[in-house]
């Protein structure tokens, strides 16, 4: 894989990174709040769009990294299902009946995939 490549996928790494530590800080402060579901259409839909979007654009630089660098401890799997935790967890960040220990630990499991790749390519 090319320099410009891997630089491609280090940003939008970090971006989902900083994305996903937003989604975090989200859950936390409705958590706090225990009032109502934000807005949808407001709130929910805009962040979640984001998240896709990048998301998107991440996963097929991830798996080329993959298959040509062979980086040790990361597979095409992991990054299948950081795509869909990530896409889960920009909803559920929203959503009040949401289970916290199963959302912390599907933010961690994101965290520790995109910090890993993050370590790799530097």
């Amino acid at each position: 894989m090319h320099q410009e490549m891997k630089n491609k996928l280090y940003k939008r790494t970090e971006e989902l990174r900083k994305l996903n530590n937003e989604a975090l800080q989200s859950f936390v402060r409705i958590k706090e709040e225990k009032e109502t579901t934000p807005d949808f259409y407001e709130c929910v839909k805009p962040f979640a769009d984001k998240v896709k979007a990048c998301a998107d654009e991440w996963k097929p630089l991830a798996e080329q990294w993959i298959l040509e660098d062979k980086p040790d401890y990361f597979y095409i799997k992991q990054m299948d299902d950081t795509h869909e935790n990530l896409l889960i967890s920009s909803v559920l960040a929203f959503q009040i009946d949401t289970k916290e220990k199963r959302f912390r630990e599907m933010i961690q499991s994101i965290d520790y995939i995109l910090t890993g790749i993050t370590n790799q390519l530097k």
